[in-house]
């Protein structure tokens, strides 16, 4: 018989209670015991109680063994204990990759945003961006490519956009893009950032001639119809060295603030071909004739078709497009709805195969081609908009004449001033009404309802006219052009709400044009994400639909480039350190391995993220 005894077996109270595994010299029979004496009273005299049968003792039942020692040691989490002496180490092969590491010391750190901004990247180099501001803005004396620093602000603009200074403050070192570009975070400063912005505005006119080009072999896109619309951006502050900084019409209805004016140029596939950053009182109608001969001027002329809304139509402009076998595609403003009033009342209107909720009617006189159209949702939310305005004004005419007949308003300039504030109040139903004050002594306020004017009104509800010197489209390829338009208006709510093209912050009229051009390729990126994800047929799964409810459950919709830079950006990289037996420690910098809706993305999109994008090394 003999004992073995595991070292640092501690009892309650601090005191040393032994352990010992007793067996005979075949490993047969064994047993626990535990060791000390007994009470004063007993006489002190040693002992050794059996704690736990053990069986047999061999190799397989060892870990089961330590385990009975630990529950009885009750500091065994604490350290390792062992039954047995440590076999003997095993060898390692001589292997570069294996090694021994503490599991203790594992750690994560370092972690940053990697998925969105390796799409962008990925898009930016897709579209052959890289190479286009590198071959037009070439690198001198920089330690830097202006094409990588370009590269940086338009992801960020697409992925997280912020000002130049959050850039190269925050934004730049809590993203991948650093281990991607291998441009150090250090060298991304605001001022570097700036100088590049005065280079690359310089250049644009060049990069968007390639860049039509390169977007016509990529996607097959014609330029026989261009979209072209207006809409305006406000700055944040004074902005009083900045020429293009002017009051004017304000489309995000902000009049208190200075504003510029953005002309953009689409596909009818909505990629931007061109635009312009104008001053902000520019008017509409001034912009027609300088957008399209700067355009015929870069790309030549040809039979192409110019869509544009109402505001850009004037006898000037439709003499100017009529001439040189220009083809354009208008929308009329409303009062010139009036000369085909008879034809808003007469039958022949033809309904959409693919919109039922719209009719239209093709008409000629002489060599203009006339289209009207009539909106049922459209002619319901102008009539909802005209019969709340009607009622107000209605309800505050009797209220008005309530005071004048109490004789708390009696004097007929102030009556005056009341009524011309309630037209100001109620612009829609204004027309409507003929509002009389009395001359005589005490003023009287009476009002009449205009039935004939608003029963013209009601035949024009919901009504467009257009026109066009375009032979041989049906009416429904007449409409269906001119919905188009809806692509530029989508491609500016892009513009200011995703990629906070607004409000504009910079003090100097180049860099606010710099901005400008920065917004407009993130949205070339956003729009060939947009182009891809349709292609690839990918839809944001409904994954708790409503059992009880399966009609009114939303249904699957196309996924968004909003929707896809957001599941990406959960895709992190960062450092896994680990510490090896000998006292090194290693430093693995490893992308996290997409899963779930990330991963069905990409699988989608047909890409591939990388798992790691430099070697391992050792601190």
């Amino acid at each position: 018989m003999n004992s073995i005894r595991p070292p640092g077996l501690v009892g309650p109270g601090g005191a040393d209670v032994p352990a010992a595994v007793h067996s005979d010299q075949r490993w047969q029979d064994a047993h626990l015991l535990r060791s000390g004496r007994e009470r004063a009273h007993r006489g002190g005299a040693a002992r050794q109680h059996v704690v736990a049968y053990l069986g047999e003792l061999n190799q397989d039942q060892e870990r089961r063994w330590q385990r009975t020692v630990v529950f009885h040691n009750r500091q065994g989490d604490e350290r390792q204990l062992r039954l047995f002496p440590d076999a003997d180490p095993i060898s390692l092969p001589d292997d570069p990759d294996i090694v021994r590491v503490r599991l203790s010391s594992v750690g994560w750190t370092n972690p940053r945003h990697f998925g969105d901004v390796w799409l962008g990247l990925w898009l930016w180099k897709f579209l052959h961006l890289d190479a286009i501001v590198d071959r037009h803005v070439p690198q001198g004396k920089e330690t830097v490519r202006p094409a990588d620093i370009v590269a940086i602000e338009v992801i960020n603009r697409l992925c997280g956009p912020c000002s130049e200074f959050a850039l190269a403050e925050h934004w730049y070192r809590s993203t991948g893009l650093e281990d991607l570009l291998g441009v150090p975070d250090s060298a991304v400063t605001k001022d570097r950032l700036y100088r590049t912005l005065d280079r690359l505005l310089e250049a644009q006119e060049a990069i968007e001639n390639d860049l039509k080009d390169q977007l016509g072999n990529l996607f097959q896109l014609d330029y026989d119809l261009l979209l072209y619309d207006l809409t305006s951006t406000y700055f944040e502050g004074l902005a009083e060295e900045n020429d293009l900084a002017q009051r004017g019409y304000s489309r995000d209805h902000r009049s208190d603030c200075k504003q510029i004016v953005l002309a953009l140029i689409v596909t009818r596939d909505g990629f931007p071909l061109a635009h312009l950053t104008l001053a902000g009182n520019t008017q509409d109608l001034q912009t027609v004739e300088t957008i399209v001969t700067t355009i015929e001027g870069r790309f030549g002329k040809s039979h192409r078709v110019w869509v544009m809304d109402r505001g850009m139509i004037s006898k000037e402009a439709l003499r100017f497009l009529g001439r040189s076998g220009r083809r354009y595609l208008l929308a009329t403003k409303r009062g010139e709805l009036a000369a085909f009033a008879n034809h808003l009342r007469a039958g022949g209107w033809q309904r959409l195969n693919d919109n039922p909720d719209v009719e239209v009617k093709l008409l000629k006189r002489k060599r203009v081609h006339y289209l009207l159209a009539r909106s049922r949702p459209r002619r319901q939310k102008e009539r909802a908009m005209r019969r709340r305005q009607r009622r107000g004004l209605a309800r505050a005419l009797e209220k008005r004449k309530k005071r004048i007949d109490d004789g708390r308003l009696k004097n007929r300039d102030k009556i005056l001033e009341s009524v011309g504030r309630l037209k100001g109040r109620f612009p829609k139903a204004r027309p409507f009404v003929a509002i009389t004050v009395a001359k005589t002594e005490p003023a009287g306020l009476s009002w009449s309802w205009l039935r004939e004017k608003f029963r013209e009104a009601l035949a024009g509800d919901g009504a467009y006219l257009l026109r066009s010197n375009q032979d041989g489209w049906s009416a429904t390829e007449f409409w269906e052009t001119y919905i188009q338009l809806t692509v530029v208006e989508r491609a500016f709510r892009v513009l200011k709400s995703e990629l906070l093209l607004r409000p504009v912050w910079h003090h100097y009229s180049g860099r606010t044009q710099a901005h400008v051009m920065i917004c407009v390729l993130a949205y070339l990126l956003w729009k060939t994400l947009d182009h891809l994800a349709k292609r690839a047929g990918l839809e944001t799964p409904i994954h708790k639909p409503d059992p009880h409810r399966a009609q009114a459950a939303p249904k699957p919709r196309p996924m968004t480039p909003e929707v896809i830079l957001r599941e990406l950006g959960q895709i992190a990289i960062g450092d896994i350190e680990l510490e090896t037996t000998t006292g090194q420690k290693l430093v693995l910098r490893r992308v996290a391995r997409p899963r779930g809706e990330p991963k069905r993305i990409l699988e989608a999109l047909g890409l591939e993220i990388p798992e790691r994008l430099s070697p391992d090394r050792i601190l």
